[in-house]
Parts: structure tokens; C-alpha cells; sequence
């Protein structure tokens, strides 16, 4: 893409106020990849979608990194422009049914997905109106904030919807928000959002897979745990270990021939959140603060290790990765965010598709209460992460622990 004299004036005076370049590892992975999604259940019966739609802009405006578009600045090279209208909304019919009536699996493929291209929205809200309450989909780029970052923007919609008083909400750290007034999206230059054939041939990829995503549950009792980790201390001392380590590694290796089925070696990727180490992050930075680190494992060993021992070489691998000697050797705080040093990624390539598994742990978020919301007032019911090979871990209303397992094939 080539750029004229005026439009590279443009970006160098709105770089830091308006536009904010995404970082090496942003560039390579998020453009045209999946959003991240979630469906609430909300009863508050009496509003409507345009009340609803308001206290969404609201949120969106308090976090100013959701109000924006990607754009192209350079050969391959991305940057979010904070627009007017970078939230998108969809109002669907109304569904005469009752909440326990509902087929969770249809109201899914109901959910309006971002894009993650130049131009496109990076937050959308779908809402349908059903007879005792409201469904909400919210589905977010991973280009604007990772699931921390979704988590703050939820709890201020959650409070302004309870009409609590703003000076309540968390403050947004200046670390990655934009500086300037945000532009009308229609003034942006079309150079800057080309149409998907101008973009390479990975992104395009990304969009135009149609890859079909198969997933099944898994329960887990307190008795599981307790059971469990009695086991490990009787085969190892030294395992003393989490139920969440203990989860992940029955889970792969109970599906990993099935979620990755044509690779002979798995590496789980062990998301950590920079805002928790990096003497430098704001403990409220708004947009990527999470670096993988991994441990690779071949299926020989997967299959032949006992479940304690692939979650005591998973725990010793995330201790490793949580250091903070390594997290401030390889990343820094830019006037444009954290940024991640260009060699880093000879070792730590983004995640392949092919033989990477992420395990996340989303327990927090499927608590309401958490939000600022009352558990009596609605619940989650779907969570996404955009990984085609993953493990979620999530809890019920009732407090019941199950895990989400997708891969890309049928899963027994």
C-alpha cells in the first residue's frame, strides 16, 4: 500500500490521539480471526432495546478502545482509528418462549459476528426481547482488548444498567486509550480500509475458512477434585496441585486424539496476564495485556504420563512463564501499549492452529455478582474464545464446574 505525502501526515499528527498501531504480535494474529462472544440472560423485563443499546454506548464510550475500526497504515501493518460509530447493534425479533424454553444452540448462531477487517466495527450487540427478560450477544475483536479488557467493559455495563453512580466504575488506564476526540468514520481515507481482496492472502484465508467448530461438556464435582488430588498426593508429594492444572490435563489427555487428531505433538498454551507481573502494565489496561508461553508435549508421552504428572509439568511450566524477569526481558510499555520485542517470536510463534491447545479458565467470568449484578437478575450462557482447539472452564448458576472442549472435529 502505497501512502502520499498527506496521508502520511495524517497518521504521524493522530498516532497516540486517534490512532493507536497494534503491536507485532496483533498484526500477525487478529486481523480476520474470530471475536471473542458471549450470551447473557438479563431479566430486567421492563427496558427497551433503546435503552439498552444507550447504557451499551455508554460502556463503550467509558472504554474508548471498544468505539473504533481497524485501519491499514503500511504493507500488513494495522492500527485502530477511535471512530464515532465503532459499536455496531441488531435488534432481532422478539421470541415468544420463556427462558427455559429457549434452544441455546439456535439463539447462538443468531449472535451478529464482528469482522476484524479495516473499516468493520470492532463490538457488536445482538439483543432479542423473550417473554420473561432479555438475550444479549456481545461479540468483540481481540484486536481492541483481550478477556480482561471484556470483562471491565461488562462490569460498566452492568452498572449502568443497575444505574449505579459512575464515579463508581473503574477507572480506564491511560496506558492504551486514545488521547483525542474520536473522528466520523466516514471522513477516515478509503485508502486506509481497502476491501478484503487488497488484504493478504492470510487474512483473507482466515475469513474465508469455514471451519465447522464441535464441541461437548464435561461435569465436575467437588468429589472429583477431592478424589483427585488425593490420588496425585499418594503418586507424587511434590504434586500439589490446582483443580483447574488437574481439569486441563484429564482433559487432553482424554481428547487430545480428537481435537488434534493429525499432529504428533500438542503444545498448551499458557495464557499470562502482564497486568499481574509487568511492574509497568496498569492493573486496568484496556487491550492486549496476555503473552502465551507454552509446554509442548508428543502424544507418546500424553498417552503414556499419568494425569498428575502432565499437571505437575504444566504447573513447574507456568511458574516459568509467570516470571517476572522473563515477562519485563521480552515486553515494554510503548506510548501505543505494551509491545512485545520483534526476536521473541523466533521461540514463541502465535499459536498454530494445527497442534496448539488453549485451556482457559473462565470461572470468574460466568459470575454476575462479579459484574455488579445480582445473581437473582440473569447468567451467562455462552462463552467463546476464538481458538479452534480449546478447554473453558466455566460454572452453572447452581455452582456445578463444567468445561467447554471444542475442536475442529466430532468429539465422543
Amino acid at each position: 500500500m502505497k501512502l502520499n505525502k498527506e496521508q502520511l501526515a495524517y497518521l504521524e499528527e493522530n498516532l497516540g490521539k486517534t490512532i493507536l498501531p497494534l503491536s507485532i504480535f496483533e498484526n500477525e494474529d487478529w486481523p480476520g480471526a474470530q471475536p471473542i462472544e458471549v450470551l447473557l440472560y438479563y431479566k430486567l423485563k421492563e427496558w427497551t432495546f433503546e435503552q439498552y443499546q444507550e447504557s451499551f454506548l455508554k460502556a463503550a464510550d467509558h472504554f474508548n478502545l471498544f468505539s473504533s475500526r481497524m485501519i491499514t497504515i503500511d504493507d500488513d501493518q494495522y492500527a485502530l482509528h477511535y471512530c464515532t460509530d465503532g459499536v455496531e447493534f441488531h435488534h432481532l425479533p422478539s421470541i415468544d418462549k420463556s427462558f427455559n424454553e429457549i434452544d441455546i444452540e439456535d439463539i447462538k448462531k443468531k449472535i451478529v459476528r464482528i469482522k476484524t477487517l479495516p473499516g468493520e466495527p470492532l463490538l457488536s450487540l445482538t439483543a432479542m426481547e423473550i417473554k420473561d427478560g432479555w438475550l444479549g450477544g456481545v461479540s468483540v475483536s481481540h484486536a481492541v482488548g483481550d478477556g480482561i479488557s471484556l470483562i471491565y467493559f461488562l462490569y460498566v455495563w452492568g452498572c449502568i444498567i443497575e444505574g449505579k453512580d459512575p464515579k463508581t466504575f473503574p477507572i480506564p488506564s491511560t496506558q492504551r486509550l486514545f488521547k483525542g476526540r474520536p473522528v466520523n468514520s466516514d471522513k477516515i481515507d478509503k485508502v486506509f480500509t481497502p476491501p478484503l481482496s487488497e488484504l493478504n492472502d492470510v487474512i483473507q484465508n482466515r475469513v474465508k475458512s469455514k471451519m465447522e467448530k464441535y464441541t461437548i461438556r464435561e461435569y465436575f464435582t467437588d468429589e472429583f477434585f477431592n478424589e483427585h488430588k488425593k490420588k496425585a498426593k499418594l503418586e507424587n508429594e511434590d504434586y500439589n496441585l490446582s483443580s483447574n492444572q488437574i481439569v486441563t490435563c484429564y482433559l487432553l489427555k482424554k481428547y487430545h486424539d480428537h481435537v488434534l487428531p493429525h499432529t504428533d505433538r500438542i503444545r498448551l498454551l499458557i495464557p499470562i496476564d502482564l497486568r499481574e507481573i509487568h511492574p509497568d502494565v496498569d492493573s486496568l489496561y484496556i487491550g492486549n495485556a496476555v503473552f502465551d508461553g507454552f509446554i509442548e508435549f508428543t502424544k507418546d508421552e500424553i498417552n503414556k504420563m499419568s494425569v498428575y504428572e502432565i499437571a505437575y509439568r504444566l504447573k513447574e511450566a507456568v511458574i516459568k512463564a509467570r516470571s517476572r524477569d522473563l515477562i519485563t526481558s521480552i515486553s515494554q510499555v510503548s506510548p501505543y501499549g505494551i509491545t512485545f520485542k520483534a526476536e521473541i517470536f523466533k521461540s514463541y510463534r502465535p499459536y498454530n492452529v494445527e497442534r496448539d491447545i488453549v485451556s482457559s479458565n473462565m470461572t470468574h467470568l460466568n459470575d454476575l455478582e462479579a459484574l455488579g449484578i445480582g445473581e437473582e437478575r440473569g447468567k451467562f450462557v455462552y462463552i467463546a474464545i476464538p481458538n479452534q482447539t480449546s478447554f473453558v472452564m466455566l460454572k452453572e448458576k447452581s455452582g456445578r464446574i463444567f468445561a467447554e472442549i471444542s475442536g475442529r472435529y466430532p468429539l465422543k
